[in-house]
């Protein structure tokens, strides 16, 4: 980030966030807890292109799936981070994937994108083959993360899903060209127009959650407000919550955990209920 750059600083959440570093840090220890305890494929390829591969945590026979797709401006953070919440939806009775997509500059975001709608693609087809039932995918992205996958559903070819869960996400690219951010992304003013959800059409599924933490710099929680409203517009059916005492690194790791408040929330967007761990969604 370039130093007192004011527009800089509003795209850089860790100038408000408490802890991210030590977040981060939890994101990869609770990772690495379920990999080593829970049934796990590893680097499962959904596509060829340098990324595209997914950790998926089977859940039992024609289980729903909560499937994540990580955060970190495009061109930081990784499967292996994204594995934080596999084993809150496991407990639930929820498959968990973790989905890779490749990282900036190596990768541009049309790409990533297209790796995230792929996914997607690829779930609905090779989702039985991992004990997943692909008419039971529920979606949920922080960041850059739930930019992709606005961006992804918004495509009549991605097949549907059955609700997201859109974490401090960015849905208006048009100031990302004059930030540090585009250092890696090289992102010209037409492109960040059209990879914008804000000018999509709405993501293809029955609901979506729509979250940001109460400590956001006020370019991200402008942002999750105009998105908000132009869901409502659009007809999806929204909530649309900024979560007191979060952050924009923080408030992932409250996914479909029922203890939390936010968390509870998470678990009743997807369908979950906590009673001996059975899915309705």
């Amino acid at each position: 980030m370039r130093e007192h750059d004011p527009l800089d600083r509003e795209y850089s959440p860790s100038t408000v966030a408490r802890d991210p570093a030590g977040t981060l840090r939890r994101y990869r220890t609770r990772g690495d807890e379920a990999r080593s305890r829970l049934t796990v494929r590893e680097h499962v390829p959904y596509g060829t292109g340098d990324g595209e591969r997914c950790h998926v945590f089977p859940a039992g026979p024609a289980a729903p799936a909560l499937v994540f797709v990580h955060g970190g401006h495009w061109q930081e953070s990784g499967v292996d981070d994204a594995c934080f919440a596999a084993a809150n939806a496991v407990a639930l009775g929820m498959a968990f994937v973790a989905v890779g997509y490749g990282l900036a500059p190596r990768r541009t975001l049309p790409d990533m994108v297209d790796s995230v709608a792929r996914a997607i693609a690829w779930l609905h087809a090779a989702g039985p083959d991992h004990g997943i039932d692909p008419d039971r995918l529920h979606v949920a992205g922080s960041s850059a993360g739930a930019h992709l996958l606005a961006a992804a559903l918004a495509r009549p070819t991605t097949p549907p899903v059955r609700t997201a869960c859109l974490l401090s996400g960015l849905y208006d690219l048009s100031e990302i060209p004059r930030t540090y951010v585009n250092d890696k992304l090289g992102l010209t003013d037409g492109q960040a127009a059209r990879l914008s959800p804000l000018r999509m059409p709405a993501p293809r599924c029955e609901a979506v959650l729509l979250a940001a933490g109460e400590h956001e710099t006020a370019t991200y929680l402008r942002q999750h407000a105009e998105y908000a409203a132009h869901l409502a517009r659009s007809g999806v059916p929204v909530t649309d919550v900024v979560v007191p005492e979060r952050d924009h690194f923080d408030l992932p790791l409250d996914l479909v955990d029922p203890t939390t408040p936010f968390g509870l929330l998470t678990t009743r967007h997807t369908g979950a209920t906590t009673r001996e761990g059975t899915v309705t969604g």
